[in-house]
């Protein structure tokens, strides 16, 4: 990846805005003053995330774009209140190319991307969610997400920073799976298994699985199955279901699942690549 824009960058018609947030007390690096800011599009597009770099080493500017954001490190005599936003605008197209490259590679690792989604769809529960940042006061501060959903539309506090909005979002998802997940496992319980047939629900961010049950009929399932297709979704609990009487993937197992489940060879096989509708902000514990 390049350390700076080159020299053929064309300006972008785009108008756009820095604001700066405030800086942890006192936070320096070895290179020199930190000062993160938000890029925000004049089109409407997911707000950057970047970091402003003062460094008494340094005798250009460099940009650099990786999974942490965007990175501008200037000389100590940059102006960045008067020439930090005409510096990006500039080269704003060098730096969205840059952006879509590098969350392409770290949604192929399961890692967090350079901006928060614009929007989340939720075909589990036929959703939709738009994600707009707005000013602090519409967010209180003594909410823990930081964040309200309602009507559509999850409004996330523009004084967070990239981290604490991805935690955000990710709260919010869990608690909107914690909402609706059980409801539909035990619609499914009282149909197949019994309505006391399961213990408790429990509802997490699984690294590997997709739901798990225990001996103690208590059953796990991922809050990620949000990102999949119903009849998906459907296959899982079942497939937990199972386990209440069949404790493990025997013949047995597979002829009970079968039953509840009579396009499950079809549903197996679609699992396996499921995960690659887990989009990047989700894909990876916090």
């Amino acid at each position: 990846m390049p350390s700076e824009p080159g020299q053929g960058a064309k300006p972008s018609s785009s108008r756009v805005r820095c604001v700066f947030e405030e800086p942890p007390s006192g936070e320096k690096s070895g290179h020199g003053e930190l000062m993160p800011f938000t890029l925000e599009l004049g089109d409407g597009g997911p707000p950057l995330w970047g970091t402003l770099r003062r460094s008494p080493r340094s005798k250009r500017i460099r940009l650099i774009v990786d999974e942490r954001g965007l990175t501008v490190t200037v000389p100590p005599s940059f102006r960045f209140k008067n020439n930090l936003t005409p510096l990006l605008e500039k080269h704003l197209a060098w730096i969205l190319r840059s952006v879509d490259r590098v969350s392409l590679r770290a949604k192929e690792r399961g890692r967090y991307p350079v901006t928060l989604p614009d929007h989340i769809t939720l075909p589990a529960l036929g959703e939709s969610w738009a994600v707009e940042l707005v000013p602090p006061e519409d967010c209180p501060a003594g909410r823990r997400l930081r964040l309200s959903a309602q009507g559509g539309v999850i409004r996330l506090s523009r004084a967070a920073t990239q981290a604490e909005a991805l935690r955000s979002l990710r709260t919010w998802l869990r608690l909107r799976a914690r909402a609706a997940l059980p409801p539909l496992l035990r619609e499914l319980a009282a149909e197949f298994v019994g309505p006391d047939a399961v213990a408790r629900v429990f509802v997490k961010e699984l690294k590997s699985r997709w739901g798990s049950c225990s001996s103690r009929r208590n059953i796990n399932l991922n809050a990620r199955l949000l990102f999949l297709p119903p009849d998906l979704v459907r296959h899982v609990m079942l497939h937990e279901l199972c386990h209440l009487a069949e404790m493990n993937h025997s013949s047995a197992f597979y002829a009970r699942l079968n039953a509840m489940d009579p396009e499950a060879p079809r549903h197996i096989a679609e699992l396996r690549t499921a995960w690659r509708l887990i989009p990047a902000w989700a894909a990876e514990p916090l």
